[in-house]
């Protein structure tokens, strides 16, 4: 190690030279101060890591298995997804300390040297994360907070999973890198795509698969990969949707079509004491005040239910088939703006038949 003002450990913290593992039973804090660096060598097998101040620290271990890592300020570099076992893995960014050297509030940094699944992010106040090289950090969970996340780094930063539940968080700057949205949905918030960065859509994305308000700023690109279609704002698509009896959505394919929102939980078909399957189905919910809903165009009949213990619930009124609706087929929900000096790519084979306006976000 070099150049460590203070570090601070609950129980047991091996380091750098050390070959055994680093065990402890609920926390580790790690306290590196100023421009100071410290590394973590040792094998970390539990718990959660705090990292505080505006130093920073290198787990480097390969084999970690940390339960929950705790950005509260400085850097913690990672090197792959065993390192923050994987998407089990909950990062938290919270820059809440200052800098006892220079004053300042500190930044939380997640800087990442390999291929990793990011896990659970949870962004408390504005945080960093940094993909390095032409590494990829695959995002496989919505984040969560309020603040606003910043992609540095040449590497990628890919959405492979629906994020889409991440509506309150203040939104994502792209300063570096490129944001590849490549087969699921980015969270609903607003995108910045900041010069020199590169924010790339595809091929085969579906109808709202950027839900939020998407700026490209001067040198900064928009990249449709080959083959892609970007239709008009207009556009909608015929869509078949099947029932799933076992969950209680309709699905186009493995995509589920959103529940009402007063909906809470569903039963299925069930066998009643002499053997016999029930036709009904239901949903419960604890809304009285919304009595006539429906779900992908079935009505359903709502029923009070056992009123003693407050459940109130709605029974489907027809069989329910396959479905086929009329839905917006446009990859963008919110506005797209192009700055001038920016960029638009289109890969070899690509349709791009969304309307652009010139001066005004299309």
């Amino acid at each position: 190690m070099k150049g460590i003002h203070k570090l601070t450990v609950a129980l047991l913290c091996v380091v750098a030279t050390s070959a055994s593992n680093t065990t402890f039973a609920t926390s580790l804090i790690m306290d590196v101060e100023g421009t100071d660096s410290a590394s973590v060598s040792a094998q970390i097998t539990a718990g959660t890591v705090y990292k505080t101040n505006t130093g920073s620290v290198a787990l480097s271990n390969t084999s970690n298995t940390i339960g929950n890592l705790d950005i509260q300020g400085g850097i913690a570099l990672v090197s792959s997804a065993s390192n923050l076992n994987g998407a089990s893995s909950a990062v938290t960014f919270a820059a809440s300390g200052t800098d006892p050297v220079s004053h300042v509030t500190n930044t939380a940094t997640l800087e990442i040297t390999g291929t990793m699944n990011t896990g659970a992010f949870a962004f408390t106040s504005d945080g960093t994360v940094q993909v390095d090289g032409s590494n990829v950090a695959t995002l496989s969970a919505a984040p969560t907070g309020t603040g606003l996340v910043h992609k540095t780094g040449p590497g990628v930063m890919k959405v492979t999973s629906d994020l889409s539940a991440s509506a309150a968080l203040a939104g994502i700057h792209v300063d570096a890198g490129t944001l590849y949205v490549q087969s699921g949905k980015a969270p609903v918030t607003p995108i910045a795509v900041a010069s020199n960065s590169i924010m790339e859509l595809g091929a085969g994305l579906p109808g709202g698969s950027v839900g939020g308000a998407v700026t490209v700023d001067s040198g900064a690109e928009m990249l449709v990969d080959a083959g892609a279609t970007v239709p008009n704002q207009s556009a909608t698509a015929l869509v078949t949707y099947a029932f799933d009896e076992l969950t209680g959505y309709y699905k186009d394919g493995s995509s589920n079509a959103a529940w009402p929102a007063n909906f809470t939980s569903y039963y299925g078909h069930w066998i009643d004491s002499g053997g016999n399957r029930t036709s009904g189905v239901n949903w419960l919910t604890t809304d009285n005040t919304d009595q006539h809903v429906s779900y992908l165009g079935v009505p359903l009949t709502y029923s009070r239910g056992e009123t003693d213990i407050g459940l109130h619930y709605y029974a489907d009124e027809a069989s329910f088939t396959s479905k086929s609706v009329m839905i917006p087929s446009d990859i963008f929900s919110g506005t797209l703006g192009f700055a001038s000096g920016s960029k638009l790519a289109l890969g070899n084979g690509t349709t791009w038949a969304r309307d652009i306006t010139v001066g005004t976000p299309s």
